[in-house]
Formats: structure tokens, C-alpha cells, sequence
């Protein structure tokens, strides 16, 4: 094929693509990334560090970054990796968790990210739901009643995929006990620290819990990075030689996680973002972001909307019987927005791209389909 041609086809499915700058994505967890993120992923496209024998410099940029986050989650010593996002941290933590206890069984509230049910088919696991409470929220009484001698390890969120809600991690870890307890804070991770900065919001979500053994995090979505970029944190090196593998073809003797080949661009693309805009700066878009979540909250309301709970975070659903038919009619629109099981609503989720004046043009639309 041309050259020409060949760029003429990328740039038509490139125009065919949604884009986070245009506004009209309101249902996703990802963000543009950070012009500097993009141009440092590029330069650093052809590192891999499941050989990081190879790029020493790459590994050393990891290690620095993980050690930011850590601090950032208050983890002291440890042990992190950079993964493919929260499916990866997640299925790799319940690997852990299966090997370490030869158990079986994975309790998670309903909440809990699909990538759960992917963790148990893959791993030959069991998972139990645990009813919410009242708030969206695990039950910890619930949980209680399902805690026995099989459990394998307890999983709780930071940061649900539907609601922005948090488990109250801390009277889970007092349940859970001595069973492996992971955080899944894929969404949360790169917000609550900075609400917490803020006065807006306060809890026990992280390594400040005793309990707390393993927490994933995202840098693509609130951290503004480049896809794919997830960090897994363990609060115990010793836990990754539960399943690594040896691997004497390569610079290093054993290889840990799901991947061989870790595409290591979003290392760089992670470094670059995070170094420069520091917590301060992460904390201004936060701020920003929860200000225009409650703009977009009394927006809806004024055209007869309720929202399902007070947001906790940028992550904000509105309860609706007409969910699914309101969705593919704003789908049509170019308004791309998601919808909640239970109880029936819409979501969206408020990035950083979420201007107020694209707020009121989605308020005007959605107020014209006359549903409220």
C-alpha cells in the first residue's frame, strides 16, 4: 500500500474516533493525557522492562515513580510494578492471594470492577458477592456472615466503577483479619488523596490500614497519562515470589506478573506528568473537577434529576427507570454516556475535560428528550 494511502486510512479512523477534547465523553474513567506524557511515551516506545536488563534507565524512572506513589498512598518499603491498568493489578493480586493461602475463595462487594469475575475464570477461583449497604457501600455485616476457613482474600473499592463510592476499608480489614485484603483503587487512587488535601473528604482507605495488603491504581485516568499505565503496590516484597517464574533467557533470572513483555513507554509517559505537576497540581484539577460535578449536579436537578448518592468524587449517577432508552438517545446525539444496574440510572464521570460549558449543552439536550 502507498504510504500515502496508509496515512490517509489511519488519519480516517482516527477522525472516526471519539476524542476526549471534544467534551462529549462523559462516560469514561480516562482522561487526554498530558502533552508531555505523549511525547516522552513516544521517546521511550521500544522499552520493555520484562527484560530490564536492557534499559537500566527506564527501571530506575519506575522504581522513582512507584516510590512517589507509594508515599502518595502511604506505603513504607513494599514492593510495586507498573501493569496494564486495574483488570491486570486486580487478577495479579488475587494470583497472589490464591498462592500465598491455598485457598480458593474471593469475597468483593457488588460493586466490585468486572475484572473480578475474569480473576476467578482465569485463576479457577470462587467469588462471593457482598451485599451494599444503604449507601452503596460493602456490607461489612454481610461480609462478616461469609468470612470462614476457605477465604482466599477479601477484596474491597476505592473509587466504585458506578458511583465513585469507597468501602469503608477499615472495618473491612477488622473482619478480614489475617486474610489477604486488596484495594482496588483504579479511579480512586489519583483522586482521594487530593480531596483529602482539599477538606472534602476523610477516611481510611489505603496502607494506613494495617490490613490493607495489596492496592491497584491507575495514572490513566485522574493521573493523566497515557494508556496503558496501572501501578500495583504489595505491602510485602516477599509476596511477588509466590508467582515468579524463572526466566533464563532473559537479563534477569526469575519474571513476575502476568506479562512478559511490559511495554514501558507509559513509564516515562507517567514520570513526565507526574513529576511536573506535582501534588499541587493534581490537587487544582481535582479541585476543578469536583466543582464542575457539582455544577452538573444542581444543572440536573433543575431539569428533574436527582442524583443517586451526594458524589464522593467526580463520578456522579442520576436515578432514572428510562436509563438504557435515555443512553441510545443521547448516544445519537454524540453524547457518549453510561448507565448504572442498581438502582437504574445514569453516569457520568466529570474529567478534566468536563468544561461547564460542555455541561450545559448536555443538560439543554438531555432536558429536550423531555424524560426527567
Amino acid at each position: 500500500m502507498p504510504l500515502e494511502e496508509v496515512e490517509r486510512r489511519l488519519r480516517e479512523a482516527y477522525d472516526r474516533d471519539f476524542h476526549f477534547e471534544e467534551g462529549r465523553v462523559l462516560g469514561s474513567m480516562c482522561s487526554k493525557p498530558e502533552d508531555i506524557a505523549v511525547k516522552y511515551h513516544a521517546l521511550f516506545s521500544e522499552a520493555n522492562l520484562g527484560n530490564r536488563g536492557l534499559y537500566p534507565g527506564t527501571a530506575e524512572l519506575e522504581e522513582e515513580i512507584i516510590g512517589d506513589i507509594s508515599e502518595l498512598m502511604h506505603l513504607k518499603g513494599g514492593w510495586g510494578q507498573f501493569v496494564g491498568g486495574g483488570t491486570e493489578g486486580n487478577i495479579t493480586a488475587m494470583w497472589i492471594a490464591r498462592n500465598l493461602s491455598e485457598k480458593k475463595k474471593i469475597l468483593a462487594p457488588e460493586s466490585a470492577h468486572f475484572s473480578m469475575k475474569k480473576a476467578t475464570d482465569l485463576l479457577a477461583m470462587e467469588l462471593v458477592d457482598i451485599p451494599l449497604d444503604n449507601e452503596y457501600r460493602m456490607d461489612v455485616d454481610a461480609l462478616e456472615r461469609e468470612m470462614d476457613g476457605d477465604v482466599a482474600a477479601v477484596m474491597a473499592v476505592a473509587g466504585s466503577t458506578e458511583l465513585g463510592q469507597v468501602d469503608p476499608i477499615k472495618e473491612i480489614s477488622e473482619v478480614a483479619g489475617d486474610v489477604f485484603l486488596h484495594v482496588d483503587a483504579a479511579f480512586g487512587g489519583m483522586v482521594l488523596p487530593f480531596l483529602e488535601d482539599l477538606g472534602r473528604w476523610s477516611g481510611d482507605w489505603d496502607f494506613r490500614v494495617n490490613g490493607v495488603d495489596s492496592l491497584s491504581v491507575d495514572l490513566h485516568k485522574m493521573g493523566m497519562s497515557t494508556v496503558p499505565s496501572g501501578i500495583l503496590l504489595l505491602k510485602e516484597r516477599g509476596y511477588v515470589d509466590s508467582i515468579s517464574v524463572e526466566s533464563p533467557y532473559l537479563t534477569t533470572k526469575r519474571n513476575i506478573g502476568l506479562a512478559g513483555t511490559r511495554p514501558s513507554g507509559a513509564v516515562a509517559g507517567a514520570y513526565a506528568v507526574v513529576k511536573s505537576m506535582g501534588r499541587k497540581g493534581y490537587r487544582d484539577v481535582v479541585k476543578r473537577c469536583m466543582e464542575n460535578t457539582e455544577y452538573l449536579v444542581g444543572k440536573m436537578q433543575d431539569i428533574g434529576f436527582e442524583p443517586v448518592i451526594k458524589p464522593i468524587m467526580n463520578v456522579v449517577a442520576f436515578k432514572t427507570d428510562r436509563a438504557e432508552k435515555i443512553r441510545k438517545e443521547m448516544d445519537k446525539m454524540g453524547w457518549k454516556i453510561s448507565t448504572v444496574r442498581r438502582p437504574k440510572a445514569i453516569r457520568m464521570v466529570v474529567m478534566p475535560y468536563v468544561t461547564r460549558k460542555v455541561i450545559d449543552e448536555f443538560t439543554e439536550a438531555l432536558d429536550g428528550l423531555g424524560y426527567a
